[in-house]
């Protein structure tokens, strides 16, 4: 199959990667191509998932949808061309509603069920991962949340689990990561991997393999579109305050302590090397007592300003 046979037999595109990763950043530069449409986070592919999602009880039984329907006598390969039948003709609507041929999807929570979007789409669909430095990833979710005054069901999940919320949102980062260079591997014919830092330093390299990889005119793909386009739909907000792609984000980890850097860097460093990145070098373990002498020092200074700030106070 030729390049062109096999973009018009899978016309849409799906966007995988953790919040704060460069997703909308990505999807507004899909949707700048004259062909490609892809609008505001729908939630469809992840409810899609959700939808499909089962457990395996006594003797592995499949305890959810797709067992339940065969036991009715609905084949599970024809349940699943059914949703994903929904799934693709929705998009192509809104794809065609914006006179495009081409439809993207871009909801980043879709990265948490990338088992389950396998399932349904592979082989239907062209898949594009984006993956980001772990700790600075988990540094730009820590600013999502306190923009947001709450954690979406699904970073939820992690803050309940571990608490400290850099540490939960490292480990989210780490299984996350996980399962997309897994589909890169499994799926290596229909799935391209991106780093979001080499799309912020070489734009026009990265954005010139990317639609080698859709089947798209060579040079179609540029950053112009930032520059054009208009905040429209659910998404990152903070993305929409830029026309163009700058650095400043790259490398924030550095700036954290050693206390921090020596509980995330056994976290994220296995996955780190896997995705290409350089591993951080552990710091040694705090020592507490030297810890709670500089928390007595700082305690003593503090109760000191306090009587010179108010003289005569006992």
């Amino acid at each position: 199959m030729t390049t062109s046979e096999r973009s018009a037999a899978t016309e849409g595109i799906v966007v995988l990667g953790v919040p704060r990763t460069g997703t909308t950043l990505l999807r507004r530069l899909l949707n700048g191509h004259r062909d490609i449409y892809c609008p505001g986070e729908t939630f469809l592919l992840a409810s899609a998932a959700r939808f499909l999602q089962s457990d395996s009880v006594a003797d592995g039984i499949d305890y959810g949808v797709l067992g339940g329907l065969a036991a009715a006598g609905i084949p599970r390969e024809q349940a699943l061309a059914d949703v994903r039948g929904l799934v693709e003709s929705i998009f192509r609507r809104i794809a065609a509603r914006a006179g495009k041929p081409r439809w993207a999807s871009k909801t980043a929570v879709d990265s948490f069920y990338v088992d389950e979007i396998e399932k349904l789409m592979a082989g239907h669909v062209r898949f594009v991962c984006i993956v980001r430095h772990g700790v600075d990833t988990a540094l730009s979710l820590k600013d999502l949340c306190d923009a947001n005054e709450s954690f979406i069901r699904e970073i939820h999940a992690y803050v309940a689990r571990y608490s400290r919320p850099l540490v939960a949102f490292a480990q989210l980062w780490a299984d996350v990561t996980t399962s997309l260079l897994g589909l890169a591997e499994r799926r290596a014919e229909d799935t391209t991997l991106l780093m979001y830092e080499d799309l912020v330093a070489q734009p026009a390299a990265t954005l010139a393999r990317l639609a080698t990889f859709l089947g798209l005119e060579p040079g179609s793909l540029g950053t112009e579109a930032l520059g054009q386009d208009a905040p429209s739909g659910l998404g990152d907000w903070k993305t929409y305050g830029k026309a163009g792609i700058e650095s400043s984000s790259i490398g924030r980890w550095r700036s954290l302590g050693p206390t921090s850097l020596h509980l995330l860097a056994p976290i994220v460093n296995p996955v780190l090397a896997r995705a290409g990145y350089e591993e951080i070098a552990a710091p040694p373990a705090p020592d507490a007592d030297q810890a709670m002498r500089r928390y007595e020092i700082t305690m003593g200074m503090q109760a000191k300003r306090s009587r010179v700030r108010e003289p005569g106070r006992d």
